[in-house]
């Protein structure tokens, strides 16, 4: 058991960098984007209805890409709000 605050701090720093070694890069499809949020693509198709939900691209007529850059930093804005 860590004793000292150094000691929390150095477990901290090394667990995240293991998250962000471990976290996905580039881009994603609007079934993977909903299921790195954790919501369904029914409702991400809702949210972005109404104006909500994280940034995306379209990719010709029919697709949207999603960068997971993008989608943590909505993910930590929604954490922020709640």
């Amino acid at each position: 058991m860590p004793e000292t605050q150094s000691e929390l701090d150095e477990l901290r720093a090394r667990l995240a960098r293991l998250e962000s070694a471990t976290r996905p890069r580039g881009r994603t499809n609007m079934v993977g984007a909903a299921r790195y949020i954790g919501k369904s693509e029914e409702t991400l198709r809702k949210m972005h209805k109404r104006g909500e939900g994280p940034p995306r691209n379209r990719i010709g007529k029919r697709f949207w890409s999603y960068s997971y850059d993008d989608l943590d930093a909505w993910l930590a804005s929604e954490r922020g709000a709640a």
